[in-house]
């Protein structure tokens, strides 16, 4: 079942200029508690949220900012720029080119090893493509040293779509990582011959690629709980979706969708439209659309008490956070969603087991339950 919408409720304003706190209320007596903090000189061209890692201690890795290839970290409630990710050549000026991700393969007293994916630019060719790159991180002296190229996606696109790049990626080891990738608004996404890498889940790592699901629009959001892995998925008009990742299966898209097209000349045009059959069906899906993003985890028996082990999946259209019960591995439970009027970009657990947030306002949301 799904909850209704919440009301919101003002809590308390801390005595500083960037920092406050609200509680949200949804159904019974569970409220978020909310910090913010303004990190706006995070954004990529003023208007797209950072990319997002946390740290062991807690601190924060963030990818971004107004050049769009730039990593700081944050601590203790301070910024500090580390320093550039990849060449301005790599991209042009729009909020699209930057990073989508940032995942800790490892850390230890030598440093951090981290994947990074974004959209790269071919300038010669005037096109675009999802990359993924080891980095190695030593903060303490603002060195970052780019690795090997873990993914390139074909085809390489023209330069006029770069929408739907996805990017999201969880690690599974120090060696190996899952990967979704979008169909950067491909107009030959239909013609399943020439996708390529397009609109797909893989196992990727240094020297291997492995694709294991295709038909897949801009998925923004991957989780794994236990040996399964679900992704979050922009639907066109509504028909976002929440999906089991089952191998060698096609979801769908662009020959079918619950959502509708934007108009007659959209990049492509769904086949049928408020269906899915003949292709493998979302476990979930949300129409109108709520413009899902990342999705975490929350710890068993953590402070979250009965939303304990549930998913948690961050929106930008409808502006809020989806709790959802997963009943099976592929069924859906109760759902509560809380409004947060922040269009949340990336969201991770911290240590703590609370959740933190990058927002397309430039803040950063740290979220607490209380009752």
């Amino acid at each position: 079942m799904i909850s209704a919408l919440p009301r919101i409720a003002l809590v308390f304003i801390l005595a500083f200029p960037q920092v406050f706190a609200l509680a949200v209320a949804s159904e019974g007596e569970l409220k978020l508690s909310i910090e913010s903090q303004n990190i706006d000189e995070t954004l990529v061209e003023s208007s797209r949220g950072a990319a997002l890692a946390v740290l062991s201690d807690g601190s924060l890795l963030l990818g971004g900012g107004g050049a769009g290839n730039l990593l700081y970290r944050y601590k203790d409630s301070s910024l500090q720029l580390i320093g550039e990710l990849y060449s301005q050549s790599e991209r042009i000026r729009d909020s699209r080119f930057g990073p989508t991700d940032i995942a800790v393969l490892k850390q230890d007293v030598k440093g951090i090893d981290v994947l990074i994916s974004y959209p790269q630019l071919n300038g010669a060719k005037n096109c675009v493509r999802l990359v993924v790159f080891r980095y190695s991180l030593n903060l303490e002296k603002k060195s970052i040293i780019k690795r090997e190229r873990w993914f390139q996606g074909k085809p390489c696109v023209p330069i006029g779509a770069v929408q739907h790049a996805a990017g999201r990626i969880e690690i599974l080891s120090s060696k190996s990582a899952y990967l979704t990738t979008g169909d950067l608004g491909f107009r030959r996404i239909n013609q399943v011959a020439a996708r390529g890498y397009l609109g797909g889940v893989f196992k990727i790592s240094k020297s291997k690629i492995v694709q294991i699901s295709s038909g897949h629009r801009n998925p923004q959001g991957i989780i794994k709980v236990g040996n399964n892995l679900y992704i979050s998925e922009h639907g066109p008009r509504g028909g976002d979706e929440l999906n089991l990742i089952e191998p060698n299966k096609d979801y769908g898209w662009p020959f079918v969708t619950y959502g509708k097209p934007y108009t007659s000349g959209d990049y492509v045009i769904p086949e049928k439209t408020g269906t899915h059959v003949g292709y493998q069906e979302p476990i979930y899906q949300w129409s109108p659309s709520v413009a899902p993003t990342e999705l975490v985890l929350l710890p068993k028996n953590s402070i979250w008490g009965d939303l304990s082990n549930y998913i948690v999946m961050g929106t930008l259209a409808s502006q809020s956070l989806i709790f959802i019960e997963l009943q099976s591995p592929s069924s859906v439970g109760k759902i509560h969603t809380y409004l947060v009027n922040e269009r949340l970009r990336d969201l991770e657990v911290l240590p703590t087991g609370g959740l933190v947030a990058t927002t397309d306002g430039g803040k950063l949301l740290f979220i607490t339950p209380t009752r």
